[in-house]
């Protein structure tokens, strides 16, 4: 049996924490580890769906992206907003998306049965 001197003694508040070089357990990417294309302008935002198995890219060329990231595959591509997008959101246990646009729309795209998809347009926000 150890003495309460004992036990702060090898507490883990004496062990380093790290190398001592201020990194922490969490590796550091330093290379991307696929590239998702499909793109034709420039990609303004990106989300990622529930599950981390597909995310969601909003760009400048009037259309968000749903892409399998594990294999680099476009799934769906999201078209029918007039003007160039300004920012795409996920629901964090559903799987929803929404992108807004310059055209003062906001969509909102459900996934949530993966046989169909349906949109909801909403008209008015000016920014």
């Amino acid at each position: 049996q150890m003495s309460g001197e004992d036990e702060v003694e090898f507490s883990d508040k004496d062990e380093p924490d790290g190398d001592g070089d201020g990194s922490s357990d969490c590796p550091t990417v330093r290379a991307p580890l696929t590239s998702l294309k499909s793109h034709q302008g420039v990609v303004i935002a990106a989300d990622w769906l529930v599950g981390g198995k597909q995310a969601v890219t909003a760009s400048w060329d009037r259309t968000a992206n749903l892409y399998d990231v594990e294999t680099s595959e476009l799934v769906h591509s999201l078209t029918g907003h007039d003007q160039e997008l300004t920012h795409c959101c996920t629901h964090p246990t559903q799987r929803l998306v929404v992108t807004s646009s310059r055209d003062t729309t906001f969509r909102l795209w459900d996934f949530r049965d993966p046989s169909i998809h349906s949109v909801n347009v909403f008209q008015g926000h000016t920014e």
